[in-house]
This record gives C-alpha cells, structure tokens and sequence, in this order.
C-alpha cells in the first residue's frame, strides 16, 4: 500500500542500510523454479520490515520480505523483485510487468489496496475528524466494486501474457487488528478498518481465481498478531507513517509460511 514520508527522514534511513548484504541463495532445490518474479506493492516489498536496499530507492525493498525469503529459501538462481511501496495496477502494468518474459516460472504479488486508496482509510480512521472514517470507507469499498475488477483483470492478464508458463500466486492482505485492539485508532475504527479489508481481500480473490490464478488468504495465519497483540505482525501507528499498518518481520514470515504452504 502507498506509504506517506518525509524525505529527510527516508534519505536517512536508506543511509543507515548502505552495508546492506543480500545473501548468496543455497545450492537450487528439486523442484524450484528456476526465474521467480515478485510483483506488487509494499506488503511485497517490504514496507515495515526493514532495513531497505538503497538500490531499490523509493520503492523500499527488504530483504526481511516474503518473497526473497522463499526465493533464498529453495535456492532460486534468478530472483527478480520489482515489487514497490505505493504501487497501483496501473504501476505494475507500466513499471513491472517488463520484468516477466517465458522463462519465469512463478509470480507472486499483492495488490488492490492502493488502487482504492486504502492508506486514506488509515487517515482517516486513525486521525482524523469524527465521522471521517466511516465515509473513507464507504468510498473506498464504492471503488473495489465499481474500478477495481476491470483494474486488476487488466493488471493479472498482463502478467499471464508475459510470462505465460508461469504459475501465478495472488497473496491476501491480512486483519491488521482484531483483538485487542489499539489506543489509536479507536476500536470501532479499528473494526471498520478490518471489515474494508474483508471486502477487499473478496474482491482480489474472486479476480485472481477469474484468471486461473491461485489465492493465498492470509487472515487466518495472522489472527492474533494484529497491531497491538501481545506477539505483533502488523507494525501499529507511530511516526513513521509509512511503515504504520504494514508487516514488519515477523509478518513477513507469516507471509512467507503462507507462501510455502500453498505452493
């Protein structure tokens, strides 16, 4: 999803991470592809886990992210990862899709919450005016049924046509809270923000299998590691705004065991 930042504060933290070493993958496990391709937004890159590439810019690629945890995991040769914080279909249609061709054989991705503008959601229903919350939500539920099936049908046909051999795994967003909750946003807001994600995750599911794509829910292997539970996935608000409501390591495993069980 599309994260908010200063610059200064982005300029130091990609400053901090220049000694950032990508490790060697092991020797190529039977049975891994041999080109696996990593598309999406942040919660594929890697928003909220940190440290970032400085490489990769804006975009804050982790190497503590799902996908190149799997691919160093069973040994992938040609990892390729253009998946970006705040991307939209339209982005993974003009900036990622170039990164497929025949040889890959497996993509991964998250997409769908920038497309509705679901970091407006957070805005609003964790700072914002009374009221505020309920309608950025109706707004942006509104655009998960009316844009966002033409949107990701364009984006996942893309990615078929380009890498037609390849399998396909289209990876849901998880509940950020459920119980308890946190101080901020209120509970109440905290359940509406939860219930737009189960109607997104809804909509993502239904297009995905549409295209012949696999789905890989992740609510359930995250319950009881919302923001504010005693063993958290999901980074809670803070100062960093960007990586508030995004997974941070220990998510990112989550995610990672979700990957590995469902392929």
């Amino acid at each position: 999803m599309r994260p908010t930042f200063r610059a200064a504060r982005l300029a130091a933290a990609l400053a901090a991470a220049s000694s950032l070493l990508w490790s060697a993958p092991p020797p190529a496990a039977a049975g891994a592809p041999t080109a696996y391709a990593a598309l999406g937004d942040s919660y594929t890159s890697g928003v909220g886990a940190g440290p970032y590439d400085p490489a990769g810019g804006l975009c804050l690629r982790s190497p503590r992210a799902h996908a190149p945890l799997w691919a160093a995991a069973h040994g992938v040769r040609d990892f390729r990862f253009p998946a970006c914080a705040g991307a939209t279909s339209d982005d993974v249609l003009r900036e990622q899709v170039g990164a497929l061709d025949p040889g890959v054989r497996l993509v991964t991705l998250t997409l769908g919450g920038n497309d509705v503008g679901y970091s407006r959601v957070m805005l609003a229903c964790s700072v914002g005016r009374p009221g505020t919350c309920d309608g950025e939500a109706d707004r942006a539920e509104a655009e998960m049924d009316r844009s966002l099936p033409h949107r990701l049908d364009a984006a996942y046909h893309a990615i078929a046509q380009r890498a037609p051999h390849a399998r396909v795994v289209v990876l849901g967003y998880p509940y950020l809270f459920g119980a308890p909750s946190c101080p901020v946003p209120s509970p109440p807001n905290a359940r509406r923000m939860d219930a737009v994600l189960d109607h997104l995750d809804a909509v993502i599911a239904d297009r995905a299998r549409a295209a012949r794509f696999t789905y890989l829910d992740a609510r359930r292997t995250f319950a009881g590691h919302g923001a504010c539970s005693g063993a958290p996935w999901i980074n809670p608000a803070g100062p960093l705004f960007w990586e508030s409501y995004h997974p941070n390591a220990e998510g990112q495993r989550g995610y990672f065991r979700i990957l590995s069980r469902g392929i």
